[in-house]
């Protein structure tokens, strides 16, 4: 399997100028963008700039007020997901961590998930074409996690492995409306904005704020892999460990943050969420089990789906829920007094389990739009 290689080319891109000054004897870049549209972008030096020669382009005004009729003359569109309640479709989403908690192999399932159509964590994604930008991996990495979680040849996902930053965006942009791309993948963010100082706020926001507005203009999803600033990777408030000021917290429609839980297993991680959308779960407690990413409780869901009134074995239940045997096991025990355990587990008196009929455990509900609190309240 070969995931298709993504090379840049700013030739391709005629609105790109790049010029030069020399203020204090040091040469330091001055870029100017002009977008297509009406909106645009400019990524200019806080130094003295009186040697540096004039843009190429005038400024175009982004001013257009409306008014409150014109405003309210259309239906409010609806968020379109590109993964259900967490990440959107036109919008730009942070995923953090601890560096070996494992947010670039959570983020690398979500994508092959994405690009196949498949539910991830039990909520649906819209399938679509996936480009990975992995700045800081070896492609022979990135091909070994991509084959990890059953990615196809046939698969419209797209791989770029090497150094890029603010001044390939715009080739980038045209790759992703040629190819109609849904989701871009940036792992990591630090290795791609290049700034000097993570706590200032100015230069966060000179730096991700291209990546916003090209999730606007275009409609994909874009998800940007970063850094925490915490030394243990413990659960704790992600908008304060994240590496970046409040300025990238501020810019982004979502914050999610994959952290350890206190006292669970190597294999545990707890999916925190804070952002614009009441129906994003604030808090879920996932499971790698084999190459899928499952929510705890819809481990239980599935055990609960299999066991019935009559009584059935470990490997019965197994093979019927297609769960892990240490799963089961922690799933068995979570369900508590609704299942009935009955055996020795001996040999010739296995351990048999089954429904208790008085059972009050029912099954999470579907959460809708309408929802504003956790999914399986």
């Amino acid at each position: 399997m070969s995931p298709q290689t993504f090379h840049p080319d700013p030739n391709t891109i005629p609105t790109w100028t790049a010029l030069s000054f020399r203020p204090g004897g040091a040469r330091r870049p001055l870029m100017f963008w002009s977008a297509s549209s009406s909106s645009q972008w400019e990524a200019e030096s806080r130094h003295d700039a009186q040697d540096a020669p004039p843009p190429s382009r005038a400024h175009r005004s982004r001013f257009h007020p409306v008014s409150a009729a014109e405003l309210l003359a259309h239906e409010p569109e609806s968020v379109t997901w590109v993964w259900d309640h967490y990440v959107a479709a036109g919008r730009l989403t942070l995923l953090s961590a601890y560096a070996k908690v494992g947010k670039s192999t959570f983020a690398y399932s979500l994508a092959v998930a994405a690009t196949q159509g498949r539910p991830f964590l039990g909520f649906p994604t819209t399938q679509g074409p996936v480009l990975i930008l992995a700045v800081e991996e070896h492609v022979q990495d990135v091909q070994h996690r991509l084959h990890r979680f059953g990615l196809l040849p046939g698969d419209p996902v797209h791989v770029h492995a090497g150094p890029l930053d603010a001044r390939d965006l715009p080739t980038i942009e045209v790759f992703v409306r040629e190819k109609g791309i849904t989701l871009v993948l940036l792992d990591t963010l630090s290795r791609y904005w290049q700034i000097k100082d993570e706590n200032s706020n100015a230069e966060i926001i000179r730096a991700v704020g291209p990546l916003l507005e090209m999730a606007q203009r275009t409609g994909c999803a874009v998800l940007v892999i970063h850094h925490e600033k915490k030394s243990n990777g413990e659960s704790d408030d992600g908008l304060r460990s994240v590496r970046g000021g409040s300025a990238l917290a501020g810019i982004v429609d979502q914050s999610l943050q994959l952290a350890k839980p206190h006292g669970g297993g190597k294999k545990r991680r707890v999916l925190k969420a804070v952002g614009r959308y009441a129906e994003t779960p604030p808090e879920l407690l996932i499971e790698l089990v084999g190459t899928d990413y499952r929510r705890v409780d819809e481990v239980q869901e599935q055990v609960w789906a299999a066991l019935t009134d009559q009584p059935q074995t470990v490997e019965q239940l197994l093979e019927v829920a297609g769960v892990a045997r240490s799963a089961f096991q922690r799933a068995i025990e979570a369900l508590g007094d609704s299942v009935i355990r009955e055996g020795e587990g001996v040999r010739g008196k296995p351990r048999t389990y089954r429904r208790d009929p008085q059972s009050v455990w029912r099954e999470p509900v579907e959460m809708d739009s309408a929802h504003s609190a956790h999914p399986y309240e």
